[in-house]
């Protein structure tokens, strides 16, 4: 009897032993690095976030200004407008437009807290798109009136700025950087036919091959991704909430549960991101999907998935701007010798004339009465002969032209 009490008195000392060493496991702080962000001189951030505020100011101050601002943003209406509210709009906007131009070219870094509580991104994220719609009005104006060197102008000045703004910073950055990006190349992509000003063209090949050097790296947003993903957690494991305040589930009104459901996904969470950056620093061709992490843990189910999508936009993202490039290239070389080149090595554009779905050349085809086709292969890395399929950037087949996929499947893929 003894022997049978002093063994349940060690098991209950064990039992709680062991609940002491539970819960302190599920309340120590984990040991996640979260390094200081550091910021560069007179980060060119702040002021082109603090422009895009003041412009969104003025757009708004008056019914006036506000009902011109509408009407320039639909993009289904002709640019420019009648005349006289034009002039009105340009007189209010162009000056504030003209200021971003300056810190194109200085050192700029996306400033985050790692904390959604104080991060003010998302109000600054709505302003920074509401510029680049302004700018695309005047694009699109330019566009209209054939002043085709003052459109690749404003475009690719705008194209600049969406670097600028995501440079290093998180997912949300990057995807408004890249928002900001297809709004200011939208209205070339669509007027690619009507692009022959020699001006223009050496504009655009010229912002092509700036773009492979400036272009912020996908492995630098991931990295900042990868610290917010830990500091939040940290954050959540001082202060739990529910997952989905409309849906509070019971053991997320308990003590330690929550703590101990968000302890147990850090060990996964950080496997997953050590496998998603060396996924994304492989070239697309040889990339696998099963590089890519599968994880079971809740949380990371919610966020893990969405970076396979963010490293192909990436890669959608440097064909389309090698693809312009090429189309000025190619036409410059007409203009030049009065024919189309034979390949596009005879460019010498080296790295440009790279599909970076396949490492190889873009698929580029010369027919004496129809023009000349390129493209590239697209995310399912075949070649479905220079159809674009009308779809998401996502989808399983067609081909990436250096037009619009527009809301139809595009077979006629010919330029001149």
């Amino acid at each position: 009897m003894k022997r049978f009490q002093m063994g349940c008195w060690a098991v209950v000392v064990l039992a709680v032993l062991g609940i002491v060493a539970l819960v302190m496991w599920a309340y120590r702080p984990p040991q996640l690095e979260v390094p200081e962000r550091v910021y560069p001189p007179n980060n060119a951030y702040d002021k082109l976030t603090e422009i895009a505020q003041r412009l969104y100011q003025v757009e708004q101050s008056t019914p006036r200004l506000r009902a011109l601002k509408n009407r320039a943003s639909e993009t289904r209406l002709p640019a420019p407008m009648p005349p006289a509210d034009h002039a009105e709009y340009a007189r209010a906007v162009e000056p504030i437009l003209r200021e971003y131009r300056r810190y194109l070219n200085a050192p700029s870094k996306a400033v985050t807290f790692y904390d959604p509580q104080r991060d003010p991104y998302f109000n600054i994220a709505a302003q920074l798109r509401e510029l680049a719609r302004t700018e695309n009005y005047f694009i699109r104006s330019a566009l209209a009136q054939n002043r085709h060197a003052e459109a690749v102008e404003r475009a690719t000045a705008l194209a600049k700025f969406a670097n600028q703004v995501s440079r290093d910073g998180t997912l949300i950055q990057y995807l408004v950087g890249r928002a900001i990006r297809a709004i200011a190349l939208e209205p070339l992509r669509k007027d690619i036919n009507r692009l022959h000003d020699r001006a223009a063209l050496e504009q655009l090949l010229r912002w092509a091959r700036e773009d492979e050097r400036h272009r912020p790296p996908l492995t630098g947003i991931l990295e900042t991704e990868h610290y917010y993903n830990r500091a939040v957690l940290k954050q959540m494991l001082r202060n739990p909430q529910p997952l989905d305040p409309t849906a509070v589930q019971w053991w997320e009104r308990m003590p330690l549960l929550p703590q101990l459901f968000l302890k147990t996904s850090i060990p996964e969470m950080e496997r997953a991101w050590k496998q998603i950056k060396a996924y994304a620093a492989k070239p697309a061709w040889e990339r696998k999907a099963s590089d890519f992490p599968t994880v079971r843990h809740p949380i990371n189910a919610m966020l893990i998935p969405v970076f396979d999508r963010s490293i192909v936009m990436d890669t959608t993202n440097i064909a389309t701007a090698r693809l312009l490039g090429c189309v000025a290239a190619i036409r410059l070389y007409k203009q030049r010798t009065g024919r189309y080149p034979n390949s596009l090595e005879a460019l010498q554009l080296g790295e440009l004339i790279i599909d970076p779905f396949t490492g190889k050349p873009f698929i580029y085809k010369v027919d004496p009465r129809k023009g000349f086709m390129i493209y590239s292969v697209g995310m399912n890395k075949v070649d479905d002969g220079g159809v674009v399929a009308a779809r998401a950037w996502n989808a399983e087949r067609g081909d990436l032209a250096p037009q619009p996929a527009g809301s139809i499947e595009r077979r006629d893929l010919w330029l001149k």
